[in-house]
């Protein structure tokens, strides 16, 4: 099915399936890369804050029981933040990339389509 065939949204509220109002735009994936940046920064903050906070414990704690099972926690945590700090760092690159795709897609169709589209018919001044 072409964009053609499909039903214009008389109001212009993007409701329909085409609407005139229909654009395609690289802020919401600009948006998302800036979020992974983010998260990739609070991730690290975390990592220190947690190995902060574990420092002393083994000689603190030595002989007990429980020094196993804290480090044991803190390796776990650590590794789970190492994933989601190096997962937002991977799509980083993609979610940039499909921005700049979709601003070049953009230009390029509209460009295409004026070249098709008929010119505006002059409307009449007041008056006339």
């Amino acid at each position: 099915m072409s964009l053609a065939g499909l039903a214009m949204d008389p109001g212009g509220s993007g409701g329909g399936a085409a609407g005139p109002d229909l654009k395609q735009t690289e802020g919401p994936w600009t948006h998302a890369a800036g979020a992974v940046v983010q998260i990739q920064s609070e991730t690290n903050g975390g990592l220190s804050q947690l190995e902060t906070a574990h420092n002393g414990v083994e000689a603190n704690t030595e002989g007990l029981e429980t020094t196993a099972a804290l480090t044991a926690v803190l390796f776990s945590w650590q590794q789970r933040l190492k994933s989601v700090r190096d997962e937002a760092g991977a799509l980083e690159g993609p979610l940039r990339q499909v921005a700049k795709d979709h601003g070049e897609f953009e230009a390029y169709q509209r460009s295409r389509f004026s070249a098709i589209a008929p010119a505006p018919a002059d409307k009449p001044k007041a008056g006339e």
